[in-house]
């Protein structure tokens, strides 16, 4: 009986060196699958959130113009920016519809920008230190404000130009050369 149990204990304490030798060969292995996971996850996250924080960014240097350049880039990535965010992009569908408005009513935008700017706060968790009129208030120069009415009137000049020479006929280029989108043969 006490040669079974030596027997026993031995093949129980061969069992127990064996797989602490196998935990000890794939401990490292493992600890560096879960670093390098966490890792990963780490970097994604902190992606997102610069992301997120530029597509803001954006959007509240632009909001006094919302239809610049920059505003439109930065509306154009809300979805990608805040795909997991329902509620922002909710705020943005209201405004986007809020775009297709005849007329666009000023302040509807503005209400919807406010929004959507609300709800990107929210999600990026700078709610409770920015209050709805900080969000709300934009510097714009009349310096600026004017250059701005200059160019719009300048583009609808140049559009209403362009619309006439079309409905007349003629094209700003020469109307010896032939309309195609081939060179001419060489001759």
């Amino acid at each position: 009986m006490n040669e079974q149990l030596a027997l026993l204990a031995a093949v129980f304490s061969a069992i127990a060196t064996a797989l602490a030798a196998i935990a000890t060969w794939r401990a490292p292995i493992t600890a560096a699958k879960l670093a390098e996971t966490m890792r990963r996850e780490a970097e994604r996250a902190d992606e997102r959130r610069r992301q997120k924080l530029y597509v803001f960014s954006l959007l509240m240097q632009e909001r006094a113009q919302i239809h610049s350049e920059n505003g439109v880039r930065a509306l154009n990535l809300v979805d990608v920016a805040f795909s997991e965010s329902r509620e922002v992009r909710d705020a943005w569908a209201e405004l986007f519809s809020a775009f297709s408005l005849k007329p666009l009513p000023p302040h509807v935008v503005s209400e919807r920008l406010l929004k959507l700017l609300g709800a990107i706060a929210k999600d990026i968790g700078l709610a409770n230190d920015l209050r709805s009129d900080d969000l709300n208030r934009v510097y714009f120069p009349v310096v600026q404000e004017q250059d701005q009415i200059i160019r719009n009137m300048q583009r609808q000049q140049t559009l209403a130009r362009l619309l006439a020479e079309n409905a007349a006929g003629t094209s700003p280029a020469s109307s010896s050369t032939p309309n195609t989108l081939w060179p001419p043969r060489p001759e």
